[in-house]
């Protein structure tokens, strides 16, 4: 096909352009050759244009793709470390004495994996394991969703070791920060801004939880619900074709079942709904008691770890020995194994290793992880809730045998129930259970649990598993927001009072030579008494443009009055989490009494400022905790 003289002529501009930057840079230039290579790259991405909205899509499927051959991965070194040391091992060399004290040697195998782990954390990273998904929020959070770009090969080599020698963590926190260290890095290395740089995150942390569970749908939404907190089509569509991307490739490797194979269930009845409300409301007491086990565990692990001077590296190790010790007495707790759960939401699960692992899976989880391991907790929660849904639909079936499904179904829906209680994400948790099951006749039910033992576990203890954390390092999070230092700072900090303004009465030729002579793009509508009317947008200003018999209207003609505002008492957190979830990039500051236009907050200065007041929140944090 040939090119047409004009776009020849564009296209060479373009090349000689990019050259020239090059001579001029290479000829005046008196930096290192590597910082000359820095400044030459990030011209090149310039050119690329990658953050505009399709390139981007581009660059969210490299992404999907990076993340859905490291799950694939991940999962099978899992499952090939597991074998190794709980198999294989045994059978090593055919050697008797193993075999006959077979039952002896399994605490030291989770015990080696705890030393590999801290002495890995201690002489290569040279840093104390974080909390997974905590600084995952964090990082989005407080630092514009940058991560190290080293963390996701420690994260995965340490979870891998952990997990796969019978840690009691779970592999889907792990590789959803494995992910989202992916999306950070590539984002960093392509100079995103920070909004492209957190979309980015979400990307990874959504191929990443997709590709290992098989659920893109949950995928997503627990990147949007769980992450990010921003729910606008351009972070939206990104994050879909990403785990869409990491699904499909997660399944050529490892075939596209369902995670659980279960029977079909459905609502017996409409009476049922009242037992499965019941089990909600003991999911969510559960999952308050997971997450308070947990954590008294890992603070009286950092207790004695001060008391006796222990070495770091030797944490994990006491811990590892402490669940193997457990876990020797029932398998069903080892971290790398589903068979507790696929035994119990098929009705096949045993009254004492329901009691068993339901009361010992979050010691085991605290043992493991809390020491220093490494592993998530979506997984123990599943298997602690389909334990409870067991017991409870054993009990009501023996009961009510004629309104009552089997106890795989109350299995299936503890399992949901109770992991909503602790992330406090039921849509999440919905969504991941009808994809990992297949049954979509139990949705009802896991909705109506999932939605109860949410509420009951927010009213009877305000943290979840990462807002503890986040809250003992003064951090409080909401919409991808540090809530602890947005809301103290008042909107008339970031409020300005140059803009353009128009009476709703203008016509639509002086809207136009104005839009001409300045350099705003978004413009505010008032009427005759100063009252703020709405918005006149670049969308609305280009149809004016294109149509000439349109310049007969008036502002009050094509004003957009449904449109978010800020009020003089408005903290900038509302700010912030307003522009997250709206397509706004300024919103008008009114006077809460009359309404009347005060001035305006822009997107860009907003961030800029808050970037800055973390910044300072994070150095007087760091000083006083060196003081």
């Amino acid at each position: 096909m040939k090119l047409s003289p004009r776009m020849k002529g564009s296209l060479s501009r373009k090349v000689l352009a990019f050259f020239y930057s090059i001579f001029r840079r290479s000829r005046y230039f008196k930096g290192t050759s590597q910082q000359f290579f820095r400044l030459t790259l990030d011209s090149f991405l310039v050119q690329l244009n990658l953050t505009q909205d399709i390139p981007f899509l581009f660059v969210a499927v490299g992404v999907g793709l990076m993340t859905g051959y490291v799950a694939v991965i991940f999962h099978d070194a899992i499952m090939t470390i597991s074998a190794i040391s709980f198999t294989a091992l045994r059978s090593f060399d055919k050697a008797p004495f193993i075999d006959k004290y077979w039952i002896f040697f399994l605490p030291f195998i989770p015990a080696a994996g705890g030393l590999f782990v801290g002495l890995y954390n201690a002489f290569i990273v040279k840093a104390r394991p974080g909390h997974g998904l905590a600084s995952v929020i964090k990082a989005v959070a407080q630092n514009d969703g940058v991560i190290n770009r080293k963390l996701w090969i420690h994260k995965s080599i340490t979870s891998v070791l952990s997990i796969g020698t019978g840690g009691g963590g779970g592999r889907e926190a792990p590789i959803v920060q494995v992910g989202a260290a992916i999306g950070s890095t590539v984002a960093q290395m392509l100079r995103f801004s920070p909004n492209k740089t957190r979309t980015l995150l979400g990307c990874g942390a959504a191929a990443g939880l997709a590709a290992v569970f098989n659920a893109p749908i949950g995928g997503v939404m627990f990147a949007i619900e769980v992450l990010l907190g921003d729910f606008s089509v351009k972070t939206f569509s990104p994050i879909v074709i990403a785990a869409v991307i990491g699904t499909v490739l997660s399944r050529s490797f490892l075939g596209n079942s369902p995670t659980f194979q279960v029977h079909e269930y459905s609502l017996v009845s409409n009476t049922e709904l009242l037992f499965y409300c019941l089990l909600g409301i003991l999911a969510g007491l559960s999952a308050v008691m997971f997450i308070k086990i947990y954590y008294a565990i890992e603070e009286w692990f950092g207790r004695i770890e001060k008391r006796w001077k222990i070495p770091i590296w030797a944490m994990p190790a006491i811990g590892g020995l402490m669940s193997g010790l457990i876990c020797m007495w029932l398998p069903g707790l080892y971290g790398f194994s589903y068979e507790a759960i696929n035994h119990a939401v098929n009705g096949h699960e045993s009254w004492s290793n329901m009691i068993g692992i339901y009361f010992l899976k979050p010691v085991v989880a605290g043992f493991s992880i809390g020491s220093g391991g490494s592993g998530g907790m979506f997984a123990p929660a599943m298997k602690m809730g389909a334990m409870l849904g067991g017991m409870f639909g054993t009990l009501v079936h023996m009961l009510f045998p004629a309104i009552t499904a089997t106890s795989g179904a109350y299995a299936l829906v503890g399992m949901g129930a109770l992991t909503a209680g602790v992330m406090r994400a039921p849509l999440t948790v919905i969504l991941i259970l009808f994809e990992i099951t297949g049954q979509y006749e139990i949705v009802l039910p896991i909705m109506f649990a999932a939605v109860t033992s949410s509420l009951i576990a927010r009213l009877a203890y305000r943290h979840t598993m990462e807002s503890y954390v986040l809250e003992k390092e003064g951090v409080r999070v909401g919409f991808g927001i540090a809530l602890s230092v947005a809301e103290h700072i008042s909107i008339s900090e970031v409020m300005k009072t140059d803009y353009v303004q128009f009476r709703d009465s203008e016509s639509a030729t002086n809207m136009i030579d104005v839009f001409f002579n300045t350099p705003e793009s978004t413009f505010l509508v008032t009427n005759e008494h100063s009252l703020f009317s709405g918005i006149i947008s670049l969308n609305e200003m280009r149809i004016l443009l294109k149509e000439d018999f349109l310049v007969g209207l008036i502002a009050e003609d094509i004003v957009k009055k449904d449109v978010p505002v800020l009020y003089e008492s408005s903290k900038l957190d509302e700010a912030l989490k307003l522009f997250e979830i709206s397509d706004y990039d300024l919103l008008p500051v009114l006077d809460s009494g009359e309404g009347k236009l005060l001035g305006v907050v822009r997107q860009e200065e907003a961030f800029a400022y808050y970037r800055k007041q973390v910044n300072l929140y994070g150095s007087d944090q760091y000083e006083s905790h060196k003081s």
